[in-house]
């Protein structure tokens, strides 16, 4: 009886040994992103500004772009491996040795929440001074933040969901949750509030920095390849407009 072939090595072997044009066509593209999951610990459904900018990514550059949610750190040792194109890294001097990026999807900015039993103000980084601010695990963030956490404030980062995160928030643990969003402060507290009902969260008006979205490309082959036909439709999509858009579509719906 014949075995079955693992879906990464079919890929490998579809990019390899096939025109790029036929092949972009027909073999699935892994696009690893960060799992969500509830307060129950079930995994939701992939977040909408994702399915809006990587559908219109797929469709322009005709290649078989399909999102797999893993947690964070299993999700960018994949993409060191080759495994998958990494949704949302940002650049450090170590991932440059094993990864390209693309160029950037849209700007996502840094906000700090807090829960309005004990608001946060944030103005400027001496507000930081001896708080304890969570972040996503693994996560990086601007150099600003990077140059001073474990210094003038401390991290918690091994709260795998944001629905931990926030529990230890709620409890006291932490002083702010850094959250990473498209969203302006107004419009990232009504998603916040709506999706974590259990407390009532705040939303700094000022950001602590802000990324472009890139999409993580491994050097290696096969997808190595891929970086030029990406970039190149990233370009189409900024000259139309239709990123944007995407963005400013999702950012504006309420509720959950």
């Amino acid at each position: 009886m014949k075995k079955p072939v693992p879906a990464f090595f079919a890929l490998v072997v579809l990019l390899q040994g096939a025109p790029a044009q036929a092949t972009d066509q027909q073999a699935e593209i892994p696009v690893l992103i960060a799992e969500s999951i509830d307060p129950q610990g079930h995994p939701l459904p992939t977040p909408p500004i994702i399915e809006a900018v990587i559908g219109q990514l797929a469709a322009e550059s005709k290649l078989r772009l399909v999102v797999r949610a893993y947690p964070w750190r299993r999700a960018q040792m994949m993409a060191e491996r080759g495994q998958g194109l990494l949704y949302g890294a940002a650049i450090t001097p170590e991932r440059r040795r094993v990864l390209a990026f693309t160029r950037p999807l849209y700007d996502a900015n840094q906000w700090l929440v807090s829960s309005a039993a004990a608001p946060l103000a944030f103005h400027r980084w001496e507000d930081l001074r001896g708080k304890v601010i969570s972040i996503g695990e693994g996560g990086k963030y601007g150099p600003e933040f990077e140059q001073r956490k474990r210094k003038l404030f401390k991290i918690e980062d091994n709260a795998g969901s944001m629905a931990s995160r926030l529990k230890m928030l709620s409890a006291g643990h932490v002083d702010a949750v850094l959250v990473d969003s498209f969203r302006n402060p107004a419009q990232l507290g009504a998603s916040l509030n709506c999706r974590f009902p259990d407390d009532h969260w705040v939303v700094a008006d000022k950001s602590v920095g802000f990324e472009p979205l890139l999409i993580a490309v491994p050097k290696s082959a096969p997808l190595g390849k891929l970086l030029p036909a990406l970039n190149q439709a990233i370009v189409r999509l900024q000259k139309s407009g239709h990123i944007q858009k995407a963005v400013d579509r999702v950012a504006n719906i309420s509720g959950c």
